[in-house]
Parts: C-alpha cells; sequence; structure tokens
C-alpha cells in the first residue's frame, strides 16, 4: 500500500537562491520596508509563486519575542451578543497571525482580575475586556505593570490609559424611548442591568429623556435592575404582574433579559405586541425569529469585536499612540413586539 509523501517546507534560503538575491533582501520585500527595486521586488515574488513558500509569521514572531496570543475576556459567555463580538475579535485577530483565546467573568470583578493574572502568566500579546461590573481605571493597573497593550470595550469605565470601543448608550436608549412615545405609551417599566453598570444607566436616561417630552416620568418603582439575564427577565416582570400596576410597554436592558419577559408575560396570560409592547436592545440574531420577532436597538456587536481588534492590533505594533474613544452608532429596528396600547 502506499503512503502519501509529505511536501517538504521551501525555506527562505531557496526563494533567495531562485530569485538571485540575499535572504535579507527576500525578507525585506515580503515584509514591505526597504528601499528595494521593482525590478527585484517583482524577481522576489515570481520565486515565491514559483516554489510554493509560505511565509511563517510564528517563527518570526517567536524571534522577535512577540506572542500570538489576544485575550479576549468577557462579562457573560451564555449572552449571545457575545458571541457575535468574539466572532469578528477572532477574524481580525487572525487575519493578522494571532489567535484570541476567550474567558468569561461571569461580571465577578474577583473572577476578572485571576483570569488577567492567568493571561499574563500564559504571555498574552494583549487583552480586550469586557469590563465586570464595579471595574474602573485601577482594575487594570496590573496590565499597565506589566506594559501589555489593552482595550476596553462594551462597557466604558472611563480609563483614559486604554482605547475604549463601545456605542453610544444614550442615543440607544433615546430610540428606544421615542418609538414608544411615538406610540402613544405612557405606561413604561425598564427591567434588567445591574445598577453600577454605566451602559444602563445611560440607556435608562435616553428612555426617560424621550418619554419626557410627552410629559410621560417613569419613576423608580418602575425600575428594577437586576442581572442581565434572562432569568431576571422572567422573575423581574412577574413581579410586576403580581404587584397589579399597570403598564404597556417594558423596555428591557438587552434581548437577553427580554425574552425573559416574553415568558412572563405569556405566563401571566398576556399576548406580546397586543396586550404589552417590548423592546430590547443588541438584535441577537434570534431575536427575529422570537414569537413576535422583538423590537430592539441594533448595537453591532461584530462591527464592535471587529474594531476593537484593529485597535488592539495598532496599539500592539505602536504602543505610543494616543488612546482612542471610538462610539458607534445604534440603530432601531422595528418589529412585532411594539404597537400602539389598545390595539387589538
Amino acid at each position: 500500500m502506499g503512503q502519501g509523501i509529505m511536501k517538504k517546507r521551501v525555506s527562505i534560503k531557496q526563494v533567495a537562491a531562485h530569485a538571485g538575491v540575499s535572504v535579507a533582501t527576500v525578507s525585506l520585500v515580503l515584509n514591505g520596508k526597504g528601499r528595494i527595486s521593482e525590478a527585484t521586488k517583482k524577481e522576489v515574488h515570481k520565486s515565491v509563486k514559483k516554489l510554493g513558500f509560505i511565509p511563517n509569521k510564528s517563527a518570526s514572531r517567536l524571534r522577535s519575542g512577540r506572542s500570538l496570543l489576544i485575550g479576549l475576556i468577557v462579562n457573560d459567555i451564555s449572552n449571545p451578543f457575545f458571541a457575535e463580538l468574539s466572532a469578528d475579535v477572532e477574524s481580525e485577530a487572525a487575519r493578522e497571525g494571532y489567535l484570541s483565546v476567550m474567558a468569561n467573568t461571569g461580571d465577578d470583578i474577583d473572577r476578572q482580575r485571576k483570569v488577567i493574572e492567568t493571561m499574563i502568566g500564559q504571555g498574552v500579546a494583549g487583552f480586550i475586556i469586557s469590563a465586570a461590573t464595579g471595574s474602573d481605571a485601577s482594575t487594570f493597573q496590573i496590565i499597565r505593570d506589566y506594559g501589555i497593550p489593552y482595550v476596553l470595550c462594551v462597557r466604558d469605565v472611563l480609563d483614559h490609559d486604554a482605547d475604549f470601543v463601545g456605542f453610544d448608550n444614550f442615543m440607544a436608549g433615546g430610540m428606544a424611548g421615542a418609538h414608544l412615545r411615538e406610540l402613544g405609551h405612557e405606561s413604561v417599566v425598564f427591567v434588567g442591568g445591574e445598577q453600577a453598570n454605566i451602559n444602563r444607566r445611560n440607556r435608562l436616561e435616553g428612555v426617560r429623556e424621550e418619554l419626557s417630552r410627552q410629559g410621560t416620568k417613569i419613576d423608580d418603582a418602575c425600575v428594577l435592575p437586576g442581572p442581565a439575564t434572562r432569568e431576571f427577565g422572567t422573575k423581574a416582570v412577574g413581579e410586576l404582574l403580581e404587584r397589579g400596576r399597570p403598564f404597556t410597554a417594558v423596555v428591557c436592558f438587552n434581548d437577553y433579559v427580554a425574552i425573559g419577559a416574553y415568558a412572563a408575560l405569556v405566563e401571566g396570560g398576556m399576548q406580546v405586541g397586543h396586550d404589552v409592547s417590548v423592546v430590547g436592545f443588541d438584535n441577537v440574531p434570534e431575536s427575529g425569529a422570537w414569537s413576535p420577532p422583538l423590537t430592539t436597538v441594533e448595537l453591532f456587536p461584530r462591527a464592535l469585536g471587529a474594531r476593537a481588534a484593529k485597535a488592539l492590533l495598532a496599539r500592539i505594533g505602536e504602543e505610543s499612540l494616543a488612546a482612542e474613544r471610538i462610539l458607534l452608532s445604534p440603530r432601531l429596528i422595528v418589529r412585532k413586539s411594539t404597537r400602539p396600547p389598545g390595539r387589538s
């Protein structure tokens, strides 16, 4: 029985010999550096193609002492939002020869510290972090002490030493509030998101400002902070129904909370989109397939992940770059979970 023959990897020395130039010249051409004539560049690229040479990025980075690992730390791996975000972090990292490694903190600041310490021990080249609730600039001092580049995303902790890539949560909340105001809703509740979560505060303020334009207020009794989970959405809306306090619309901190709200409303004998309107944030892929499809504010997690990865890769290449704050603009996606109150 015949055996397959493994093709031997072509070396840079072979390319140099074939092109009639030095190894250093081949390296300069492939890395786009140095003053090399167009004729020489053409010969080198012709030899690369002829011999089937594949540059070994891993080897070059190992020689330079640079790690190939990027640490992606998220606060809730069960939330589909972070699956979307991580997909484009991974794509951007891979394009530059890096591997992203994701870890979950469960929104626990102590767990986050341990994850950071472990990844530093593994020699990551940089971090992309969606911070746990309660984080501030001092939380990431250990990363700065080791001189490792990092980018914060999703949750802003006002760390001026790091790039931040997020979205305008006040604008996002305003879009949800304006939509409900235009539909005529006057009894609105806001569910989910921890009290200390800055994204929650900004979304709530955006909703409140828009509703106030028609004289509608969301009082504190109609604001239920808590974990951004499906379970909390079910629990919180169930409690509101038990109180007997009337409301015509629920604004949920995210789509994950919204699916919990759906469950509680159905359990309470109500029909989403008829008896009560529901709005979420994120536009996770499943939200368009729910019954009814969810009205939500698109926060573009994939674009955010890609932009965060690009920011980190730029900082790995040039650490002296000034820190940037990048806010992506949200977009309202109107579906069948919202309609004017009292409409049958």
